[in-house]
């Protein structure tokens, strides 16, 4: 009898039986690789850049007053005080949101009381004086009524001028009398060397050929002194005239 080996289709069969594991094993790990990418992109993951980060350009130079939004405003261009003809009121300057009374009075001492600041006698000090440290922003106008026949304008939109010359024999507290021209109440900053700012209301004097006055109290330490004026992004002080600071 002549034996028969296995029928052709049996080794056929046995050879696709061993090769149909690794063919699932492969496309096992492309699904799980194609799964895992679609993880990263879902949580964004990838190649996709980083955002950088942003630099935050310098504060102001003086303090922004809460919740002002003229603090955000973008600063205007023109000079904030009046034309030669003094005819127009500047409508870049919003109305002053200060609390201050209008007579403007210092503050009463406290209980235990406070030393005044001793030198000179009253020291008055022009605010286009050239030992003053003024911005080219800042301008000298001429004007008849104030003392020495001008005044500084431009003063505010985040640059301050800078009072220079005051002495004190010994800390303490002094009077300072600021001398202004303004059509339009206003508000200002003010400090002494590098104390706190304080806001001082300003209200109108009657026109830009107008001297007007308001009085505050300030802390003078030993030797030189400065006393800055400033305002925030957009907002304006009056035109300044002088100072004049004298012991308690």
């Amino acid at each position: 009898m002549i034996e028969l080996g296995p029928p052709a289709y049996t080794g056929r069969r046995r050879a696709g039986i061993g090769g149909q594991p690794r063919f699932v094993f492969a496309a096992v790990l492309v699904l799980l690789a194609l799964v895992a990418l679609l993880l990263r992109v879902m949580a964004g993951g990838g190649d996709r850049p980083e955002a950088q980060a942003t630099i935050e350009p310098p504060g102001p130079v003086v303090p922004v007053e809460p919740g002002s939004a003229a603090a955000q405003t973008t600063a205007a261009a023109a000079s904030p005080s009046a034309k030669a003809s003094h005819s127009a009121s500047p409508s870049s300057s919003p109305k002053p949101s200060s609390t201050p009374s209008a007579s403007l009075q210092p503050p009463a001492p406290s209980a235990s009381g406070s030393p005044s600041a001793a030198g000179t006698a009253a020291t008055t000090v022009e605010a286009e004086a050239a030992a003053n440290r003024r911005p080219s922003q800042m301008t000298v106008r001429e004007v008849s009524s104030a003392s020495g026949g001008r005044a500084v304008t431009g003063v505010g939109n985040n640059r301050v001028l800078t009072f220079t010359g005051v002495t004190a024999e010994r800390p303490g507290e002094a009077t300072v009398t600021v001398a202004y021209l303004s059509t339009e109440d206003r508000s200002c900053w003010l400090r002494t060397g590098r104390g706190n700012w304080q806001q001082v209301r300003f209200p109108a004097s009657g026109g830009w050929d107008r001297v007007a006055t308001v009085t505050l109290t300030v802390r003078l330490e030993t030797g030189q002194n400065t006393i800055e004026a400033g305002n925030t992004t957009g907002r304006w002080c009056p035109d300044l005239d002088r100072i004049t600071v004298a012991p308690r």
